[in-house]
């Protein structure tokens, strides 16, 4: 699964790279690799001229929670699977892992991550 996510990644990585370098760009998604932690991580977010917002963001909320929960209780570990990952010249006033279960019950196996950006003329 691991060599998966890396061709994966190269693959993005070769596309991203076809794309004019002034348009600005958002790659989202459930990556199934911790943030910072996986080579799939490095090779989007390090190699490919992408930033994650989770960093530039000047606010951080839930930083401390994991992304995925799997349907069970929250885990304070940190670990982040998704990802929002940006080009371009931009604001992210904050980045959050939306932790809110309507009835006690998630609504996906995975905590949202929205990040608030404004992007620069």
């Amino acid at each position: 699964m691991q060599l998966a996510r890396e061709k994966a990644a190269e693959l993005i990585r070769r596309r991203i790279a076809a794309l004019p370098a002034d348009v600005p760009l958002f790659l989202v998604g459930d990556f199934n690799a911790v943030a910072t932690a996986n080579r799939a991580y490095d090779i989007l977010a390090k190699e490919s001229g992408l930033t994650d917002t989770w960093f530039t963001a000047r606010e951080r909320r839930n930083e401390h929670v994991n992304s995925f929960t799997g349907f069970g209780p929250l885990r304070h570990e940190g670990q982040r699977i998704d990802w929002i990952l940006a080009r371009g010249a931009m604001e992210v006033r904050a980045t959050e892992a939306v932790t809110f279960r309507p009835g006690d019950q998630w609504p996906s196996d995975h905590l949202p991550i929205v990040a608030w950006v404004r992007l620069s003329p």
